[in-house]
């Protein structure tokens, strides 16, 4: 087997070229971290999330959402509050700031993305959709 056709390789290369096709937005022009601006969008999309819960959708590791957090919360773009049943589970939600943060980033990075796919024809969008569902549902992600 050669590098080029083992799955995990081409997976990673993959996603860190879509990724630093994005970086110069949220790192540049928003100076985000990629997991604070994972952590970012997560929340943007549920009403509250756990630690557990983010590091499973981000995913990364328990201190880099732990991070991303914090510097979120600093930040006045998170609040976090203790469950009153588990006092040693907090649940992270956006605050109205890091909601006006959230849509001041998100067309710029749906701008991006557009512009990423531009070259590929409806037929190709739609076969690369239909091939991530297929790699999705193997690894039972989504």
């Amino acid at each position: 087997m050669f590098l080029k056709d083992y799955l995990p390789y081409r997976l990673n290369l993959l996603a860190e070229l879509t990724s630093d096709y994005t970086r110069p937005i949220y790192r540049r022009r928003h100076e985000l971290t990629r997991p604070e601006w994972r952590v970012l969008v997560n929340l943007a999309e549920a009403p509250s999330l756990t630690a557990s819960e983010l590091c499973e959708r981000v995913p990364a590791h328990k201190t880099k959402v732990s991070r991303a957090l914090a510097e979120l919360e600093k930040r006045g773009w998170v609040t976090r509050r203790t469950d009153p049943t588990d006092r040693r589970v907090a649940h992270a939600a956006l605050t109205l700031k890091g909601k006006r943060a959230f849509n001041r980033i998100r067309p710029e990075m749906e701008a991006a993305t557009e512009a990423m796919l531009a070259p590929l024809s409806p037929e190709e969008r739609r076969t690369l959709d239909d091939g991530l569902r297929v790699l999705e549902r193997l690894f039972q992600q989504i």
